[in-house]
């Protein structure tokens, strides 16, 4: 519960869930779309990338 507090875990928990819809929408869903709109598949690596990062410094802060 004192994870919730952390604007960090919160911020990467939200994006992190976020990007993995967004993959998901874009493998699952898009796939009559012509190669070149791929902005559901760079905006979900780049949201999931944000949020194991915010994540990774709510945990690491923790630790020192």
């Amino acid at each position: 519960m004192k994870k919730l507090f952390d604007l960090r875990f919160v911020i990467g928990l939200f994006f992190s869930v976020v990007g993995i819809l967004l993959l998901l929408y874009h493998f699952l869903v898009n796939t009559t779309q012509p190669e070149n709109h791929k902005i559901n598949l760079y905006s979900g690596m780049v949201y999931l990338l944000f949020g194991v990062v915010m994540i990774v410094l709510s945990y690491k802060n923790k630790l020192s």
